[in-house]
């Protein structure tokens, strides 16, 4: 069986990444597509976490999110590099003129997909 709130954070993580997919342009800053990828791996962890029977936090903080999966059992060793994105979500979006990290765009967002599509498999499953 499915998890209704799962499933509507990976709904709400596909959103995050479609916005991030057409932020990839140079020209946008890095800071706001780096948001949305913060964005899309944050609900996709929290989707993992409510498919694995524990309820989410309600923080922004990659590293301590893949922690509490990796608790629960979850094997979160493709995902860790993600944890990077956690500067975008805590410091980066409140910041002017943010440093840019000069990061592969297309890289980092098929990173994310993955992590989407891995958590999309598992809450299917009903694991």
């Amino acid at each position: 069986m499915t998890n209704p709130e799962a499933q509507a954070l990976l709904r709400i993580a596909r959103r995050d990444l479609k916005a991030a997919e057409v932020l990839q342009i140079p020209s946008i800053d890095e800071s706001s597509w780096g948001f949305q990828i913060q964005q899309a791996v944050e609900k996709a962890l929290k989707a993992w976490l409510f498919s694995l029977g524990e309820e989410p936090p309600l923080i922004h903080n990659l590293t301590a999110l893949l922690q509490r999966v990796a608790d629960a059992g979850g094997d979160v060793e493709p995902f860790l590099a993600l944890e990077a994105f956690t500067v975008f979500a805590v410091q980066f979006r409140y910041d002017a003129e943010p440093e840019p990290m000069e990061l592969d765009r297309r890289d980092w967002q098929q990173r994310a997909v993955e992590l989407v599509d891995h958590v999309e498999l598992i809450v299917r499953r009903g694991c």
